[in-house]
This record gives C-alpha cells, structure tokens and sequence, in this order.
C-alpha cells in the first residue's frame, strides 16, 4: 500500500501549521476523532477551548458546494436551530491550507441518542421539523438525491471492483447472485418511486443517524451536514427507526414531533425501502472504493472477505423481504 491517498501529507504538523493560521495557538494537542471520509480532529487551543477541525477530503465538494454547506449551518445557528456551526476567520469559515479545505468549529460534548427511547425519539423529530421548516430554501449548489443513480454507480463500482486491492473484489462466483439481487431491488425502487416520488424536493440534512446527534444540556444538537443535499423528509427520519418488536411506535413518535413544526406526508413512508436498499448497497461499495485509504483497511479489516459479501448478499435479500413492512 502505498502513502498516496488524499490525506497521506495530512501529518501532525501540517495539521497544527492549518489551525494555527487562524489566528489561534493550539497547545499542540491533536485527538482524533471518529471520521475516515473526512479527517476531523479535536484540537487543543492555549488558554482556550479545544476546537474541532474539519479537513475535507479533496475532490470530494466543490468550494461553492462548501460554502453553501456553511452558509446553511450559519443561517440555523442564527436562526435558533440547534446546530454546530463552522467558526468564522475575518468574515469566513471555509479555510485552505496546502491546497485542502477546512474549517473550525466550537467543541460540543454530550451523548448520542438512546436507540428505542421513545421520549427522544419525539425529540428528534421536533429537531428535524425545525430543521426542514427553518431550511425552506432548495440548495444551488449541492446535489439533489436520485437513489437510482446511487443503486446504477455503487453497484458498478462493486462488479468492477478496486484497482488498489484484490482482497476486496466480490468473488467471481458470487457475481450473478448480486446483480439478480441488485436487479429485483432497482425494479421495486423504481416502481415505489414512480409511485411516490413527490413533485418537488426540499433541502435535508441527508445523513442524520444517531452519531450525528448530540444530547448537550438536555438539547438535540444535529452535527456533520456535510451530506447536505435536496431530498425529501422521510430522508432524515427513517435511519432512527431501529429493529424492535415495534417500529411503528418509534415512527409515530418521530412524526408526532416532526408535525410541530411542519405536515408529514406519510405517502412518503414507503421510499423508506428505497432508502434502505440505497444505503446497505452504497455502503459497500463505499468502503471498496476507500481501500486507497490506509484508514479504511485499518477502521474495516473485516471487510471484503467471501463471508463479507455473503452476508452482504444476505442484507440485500433482507430488504427485498423486508420491503413494505413500514409503509403498513
């Protein structure tokens, strides 16, 4: 393997070179923090609070694609939404240093949400209907999402596998399994979206697990919009909903707090398969097309195996058999 992925010049000191150009001097305390499609890193600040530091991997967003990003995240703090906001430098947040993105942002502690909690689960969809209700206008610079296009893309990058490693590839053996299994869930993705795609699409936070959430003095706060994009609500409400005896109930309390804020149109729970199928087929072909990266194959070691990809086999024909159980 060799050190020439996106972030290889990304050493310690070129990382405190990049914070101390703000104007601020760190005390030379780099904590690194769970990211790998980023590098994000808690940074200790002389006589001050430690900040986090975002650097973006290159190639990845456009500057404007940055900025809009930002501009969004600016726009909610001021407007009471509980969000984590890039810190400004002479009148800016978007920061460069060697040719790389990055930005600053306040330090925030707390604990993520309780999976099944039903009390945060009101909450959180309280926090989403703010959300939505407060971003009324449709990003111009970020992507808008197309999960077909997302199926058509990851699924290719999976047959045609990574040039960096043979360990990763899906078996040959295994290749006309996946693509009849691809095939059926694009089919029924195709068909739910023809049947409930909405008319117009409206700005979302896109990536709103439960590790993008912080409890911090008895508030939600969302973190990481950096999967911003124009979708639709169901988008940022289903990932919450775990595998118990009862997930209606935690989706009723999702859109109970959602509804505060703004109408839930519940045509849109059935795009919850669609997301679902999307997710567990990009996700995969996300960490092959990452295996440049030394910490993808460090952080996943487990991944690419022949039994990885027989229960990634596995997964896809779950969501098939699972497809319509939340949309009853």
């Amino acid at each position: 393997m060799t050190a020439t992925h996106s972030f290889s010049t990304l050493v310690p000191d070129t990382i405190l070179d990049a914070v101390e150009s703000t104007g601020l001097w760190s005390d030379s305390r780099i904590y690194p923090l769970n990211s790998y499609e980023n590098r994000v890193y808690q940074i200790g600040i002389e006589d001050g609070t430690p900040v986090i530091a975002k650097f973006y991997r290159p190639e990845r967003w456009t500057e404007a694609q940055i900025r809009e990003e930002h501009q969004t995240l600016l726009t909610l703090k001021a407007a009471g939404v509980p969000v984590v906001a890039p810190l400004e430098f002479n009148g800016d947040s978007v920061l460069r240093h060697n040719s790389m993105f990055f930005c600053l942002s306040p330090r925030l502690t707390g604990q993520h949400p309780e999976a099944d909690n039903l009390d945060q689960l009101y909450q959180l969809g309280e926090l989403i209907g703010q959300l939505h209700h407060t971003m009324s206008s449709p990003f111009v610079e970020r992507i808008t999402v197309s999960p077909l296009t997302q199926i058509d893309n990851a699924a290719n990058q999976i047959l045609v596998g990574n040039t960096f490693s043979t360990k990763c590839q899906l078996p040959e053996k295994l290749k006309p399994i996946y693509k009849q299994q691809i095939a059926k869930l694009r089919d029924m993705s195709q068909a739910t979206i023809n049947a409930y795609w909405p008319v117009s699409l409206r700005p979302v936070h896109g990536d709103s697990h439960r590790s993008n959430l912080m409890l911090h003095n008895e508030q939600f706060h969302l973190l990481d919009f950096d999967d911003c994009q124009n979708g639709v609500a169901v988008q940022d409400l289903w990932l919450h909903i775990t595998q118990t005896e009862n997930p209606q109930q935690q989706l009723s309390e999702i859109i109970e707090g959602y509804e505060t804020y703004l109408p839930f149109d519940r045509r849109e729970l059935s795009l919850i398969d669609v997301f679902k199928s999307t997710r567990v087929i990009s996700y995969a072909a996300w960490l092959q097309s990452r295996w440049d990266d030394p910490a993808f194959n460090k952080a996943f070691a487990w991944f690419g195996s022949e039994e990885y990809w027989t229960n990634h086999l596995n997964e896809l024909k779950n969501c098939e058999l699972e497809w319509g159980e939340m949309s009853k």
